[in-house]
């Protein structure tokens, strides 16, 4: 269902997509492909941007969307004409960046991915401050307190060198 014809949604609530693997999402296994699954999750990011709010906010201000981080588990296999479900939350925020987690759910629950992203909204080439964003989507809830492994990750990137020395 295009996420126009979905109910508006809360910033901090939880944006869920039913999908069925088609033959196009798998590779020469026979599985969906992770490049594939990185493609949907963006797809459930942008119907998640659409029920928010955001992607006006988007169009108003002349605003981007881009991923500066990306931390991904591959569990279970997702198979052709397979059920499953996609599930879009915001982690947290910092001064910076907005932290999305994802995972893609089979039918029976288990959970085949999970992804981390660290995502920012960007204008003329710079990141927008995540305050001019909270304000933009009337968040006005407190921060979400993010899962110890999310805080592990943050304070994991920070310490990698860039460029890398290859």
């Amino acid at each position: 269902m295009s996420a126009r014809r979905m109910p508006p949604m809360n910033p901090l609530d939880m944006h869920v997509s039913q999908h069925r693997c088609r033959l196009v999402d798998c590779d020469v296994f026979g599985e969906m492909n992770n490049g594939r699954i990185l493609t949907l999750y963006e797809m459930g990011r942008f119907q998640a941007a659409v029920r928010m709010g955001l992607w006006a906010k988007l169009k108003k201000h002349r605003w981007g969307l881009t991923v500066a981080g990306t931390s991904i588990r591959y569990r279970k296999r997702i198979t052709p004409f397979e059920k499953y479900e996609t599930r879009t939350r915001i982690a947290t925020w910092d001064d910076r960046f907005v932290y999305i987690e994802q995972g893609m759910f089979k039918k029976n629950g288990e959970c085949a991915s999970n992804v981390l992203l660290r995502t920012a909204i960007v204008s003329k080439g710079r990141a927008v401050p995540t305050d001019e964003l909270i304000g933009a989507l009337n968040i006005t809830d407190l921060r979400p307190e993010p899962a110890q492994w999310v805080t592990n990750w943050i304070e994991a990137e920070a310490t990698r060198i860039w460029p890398p020395e290859l």
